[in-house]
């Protein structure tokens, strides 16, 4: 744009940070040195879903003299979900001249968001994308434009989700050595105290190694994975988000992202016929919390993966996977009181125990799935277990005052840009300014570990 003019959108809220089920509010500034031809100005704000890969496929050819032949060729896949798509005349001439005198003009807007719409997230293979672009319509020219992205933050709220105070108890084990010289078995026993945490929160990993082998373990790596889920429809399809409907009737085809969130690793010498408990900790940064509700062609998923490797020759490592919640609200009772003010109005936050006797349900990511799960319908959690949701429809249980949605109880997080920075936004990166999400990180955040083994 020339320096003559100069548009801006500057939001009531600063950091550009909103909730589904929040207004977005605030007022596009246009400031022109000499006059502006102009028939409107008008304000759009877009949520997206869009997935996009190539694949290579082979196809069969058959010559003229009856040789088959395969060549491979590029098949595009790709998926768009609607989520709203909403329009704002702020001005417009009518009647009058075409034009804008010289000076600064302001307009008000306000749009409030959806409940049922999933967090911003930029992948690899798609994202989840909500834009703000201001447009003035020019008459005979070329339109002036500003377009931006702006952070939906996801309410998932961990104290209304029994199983995210559940415990993790996973076992692994291998006999090590090659075929024909077995050295023994090296038990690996990890205990999480809990399944739902929150970014800045630390993970502890009670560690129990047990070693009947004759070699010696050496060394344990522990890390959380984000494991990011995509799906795509052959020559693409689109869709507007409003429920359960099925999206497309085209080929389906599902690419993975893995990446690792963060890792550690520490060196230990647990010899042969011995034991050794202690804890390791890793600490959540600044990322999603889980997406799959909401979703159909983007999930986000996190894994803990450990390993343990050892002085043997050959089949020398034990390794053991579990599943996490990441939540956007933590755990109440996991808290020290002063984390929390304390408000008589607040609605009760506080998980729902497993009682003595009963089967604790699986972990997160292996939660068994209906035959519509492959598209994104399947509820991960049950929605009827706070006072005020009654709605299936809702999302993840928090109240709605005066237009604003509130998180009930929740100590105040810090937003801060997603780890992965600039270069993790792959897709449709020049379209818009430079954007990198921001997400809910609760810093400083004591260690829940009322499992942790004494120290040796």
């Amino acid at each position: 744009m020339p320096k003559t003019e100069l548009l801006q959108v500057i939001f009531d809220q600063p950091d550009e940070v909103f909730l589904p089920g929040q207004p977005i509010s605030g007022r596009v500034v246009l400031t022109t040195k000499k006059k502006l031809s102009a028939r409107a100005v008008n304000i759009k704000i877009v949520g997206l879903a869009h997935t996009s890969w190539k694949n290579y496929e082979n196809s069969c050819k058959l010559s003229f003299h009856r040789i088959v032949s395969y060549r491979p060729h590029g098949v595009y896949y790709s998926a768009n979900v609607k989520y709203l798509d909403y329009t704002q005349l702020l001005w417009t001439c009518g009647e009058g001249p075409k034009e804008l005198n010289a000076g600064e003009y302001a307009w008000p807007f306000s749009y409030t968001l959806p409940l049922n719409i999933p967090p911003s997230f930029e992948g690899k293979y798609g994202y989840l994308r909500y834009t703000v672009k201001v447009e003035v319509d020019r008459p005979w020219r070329v339109d002036k434009a500003k377009k931006m992205c702006i952070t939906v933050s996801p309410l998932l709220d961990l104290n209304v989700i029994p199983h995210s105070l559940t415990p993790i108890n996973t076992q692994a084990s291998e006999n090590l050595g090659c075929c024909c010289f077995k050295n023994g078995f090296l038990e690996m026993n990890v205990n999480i105290p809990k399944t739902g945490f929150v970014p800045g929160e630390t993970v502890p990993l009670n560690i129990h190694l047990i070693n009947h082998s004759s070699s010696t373990a050496k060394k344990i790596e522990a890390k959380i994975l984000q494991q990011c889920k995509f799906t795509g429809y052959k020559d693409g399809a689109t869709y507007n988000y409003g429920g359960d409907e099925n999206m497309s009737e085209k080929a389906q085809r599902i690419m993975f992202d893995t990446k690792t969130v963060v890792r550690e690793s520490q060196k230990l010498v647990v010899a042969a016929k011995n034991e050794h408990k202690f804890v390791l900790e890793l600490r959540i940064p600044s990322v999603t919390p889980t997406i799959n509700q909401f979703s159909p062609v983007v999930t986000v998923e996190y894994l803990i993966q450990l390993k343990v490797d050892t002085s043997a020759m050959s089949h020398s490592e034990v390794r053991c996977e579990t599943s996490i919640l990441l939540g956007s609200v933590p755990i109440r009772q996991c808290l020290p009181p002063s984390y929390y003010q304390q408000d008589p109005s607040v609605l009760p936050s506080k998980p729902t125990p497993i009682g003595e006797g009963v089967a604790p349900p699986p972990g997160y990511g292996s939660l068994p799935m209906t035959d519509d799960s492959e598209k994104g319908t399947d509820a991960p959690y049950p929605l009827g277990l706070y006072p005020n949701v009654n709605d299936v429809n809702l999302p993840y249980p928090s109240v709605v005052q005066d237009g604003n949605a509130v998180i009930p109880s929740a100590p105040p997080p810090s937003y801060q840009e997603s780890m992965y920075g600039k270069g993790g936004t792959v897709l449709d990166a020049k379209e818009n300014e430079p954007y990198v999400p921001k997400y809910p990180v609760f810093n400083n955040l004591p260690v829940y570990n009322p499992t942790a083994p004494p120290p040796e």
